[in-house]
């Protein structure tokens, strides 16, 4: 884990998080690749990580399907919960990852494996989903972002969470000191 201000890539996307944030990159980070060599199948969320409240952890799963839309045409049809079930399987694996972190790589994956694990922490899900918009307003999108809030949030009703669903153009400023921007194709 890294104390803020850090940036990381995702794709195209650039997250910065700001100085109030320890946030790692978990799908690189030495624990996630132990339990995916341990348990075959096993995956994970692109970051998890904590403002300056404590009381919130973040898990962040990041798709941008805009210049693979006709490929992942099955996924982004939310009718389908194709989508919503690999997020919410990438979350569950995360939590369990994040455990066994605590339990043998560091002090900050035990700090956050116990915060996972308690009632007063607010547990947020975020998938962070770009879309081909074709020229659509936002108040158009919103609706169609949402239904795959909605599914994602039905798979997740074991973890009490609250579950967003944000992109660059709905909903972008909604997690205080984190900044997103597309990065330019060379």
């Amino acid at each position: 884990m890294r104390r803020g201000p850090v940036e990381f890539h995702e794709g195209r996307q650039r997250f910065a998080f700001g100085d109030q944030w320890i946030v790692a990159k978990y799908d690189d980070e030495a624990c996630s690749k132990a339990l995916q060599k341990a348990v075959e199948g096993s995956r994970a969320v692109d970051f998890c990580g904590q403002a300056s409240d404590e009381e919130v952890v973040f898990f962040i799963e990041v798709k941008d399907f805009r210049a693979y839309h006709t490929q992942n045409r099955d996924r982004i049809d939310a009718s389908t919960g194709d989508l919503a079930r690999e997020v919410a399987q990438k979350v569950r694996d995360s939590i369990a990852g994040i455990v066994g972190a605590g339990r043998t790589f560091d002090r900050d994956w035990t700090r956050i494996g116990k915060a996972c694990a308690s009632p007063k922490v607010q547990l947020v899900v975020v998938l962070w989903m770009e879309i081909d918009s074709h020229g659509l307003t936002s108040q158009a999108i919103k609706p169609r972002l949402d239904v795959h809030r909605k599914k994602l949030k039905e798979h997740l009703r074991w973890l009490n969470a609250r579950v967003m669903l944000l992109n660059e153009r709905v909903w972008a400023n909604d997690i205080p000191g984190l900044q997103v921007s597309t990065i330019a194709r060379p």
